[in-house]
């Protein structure tokens, strides 16, 4: 049996969350999306971002209508987009920063995503 973290086959729940915001739509702005994980769904393990042109969750992934929209970056951050520095401990969040490059981008969203792993206490390694 292969452990990851100490847990074995059992005991662990992944838990998605995932946060979309419009925009950015004018020329030459950026935009910041943020998920995490609330209390009692375990800690955030990952994460992971997008700039799309629709909700991917409920529909098949669409670029944004320009072609200048991009993806700056994505990381693990508090509740309001600041970047966890280095060392930072237990963060819950992750946060997509996203840029609209020098022309308007009507429809285009902002996406992001916060892996949340739950280990259920008692079980012994």
């Amino acid at each position: 049996m292969t452990h990851w973290l100490g847990i074995g086959g059992s005991g662990a729940t992944v838990k998605v969350r995932y946060a979309e915001g419009g925009g950015p739509n004018t020329a030459s702005t950026g935009r910041t999306a943020t998920a995490g994980c609330s209390r009692g769904e375990g800690r955030l393990v990952s994460g992971g971002a997008a700039i799309s042109g629709g909700n991917v969750t409920t529909t098949d992934f669409s670029k944004a209508a320009s072609g200048g929209p991009h993806l700056n970056g994505s990381f693990p951050s508090d509740a309001v987009g600041t970047p966890v520095g280095d060392g930072g401990a237990d963060p819950s969040y992750w946060t997509a920063a996203t840029h609209s490059g020098d022309s308007p981008s009507q429809g285009s969203y902002s996406d992001v995503w916060a892996l949340c792993l739950d280990v259920q206490h008692g079980h012994k390694r």
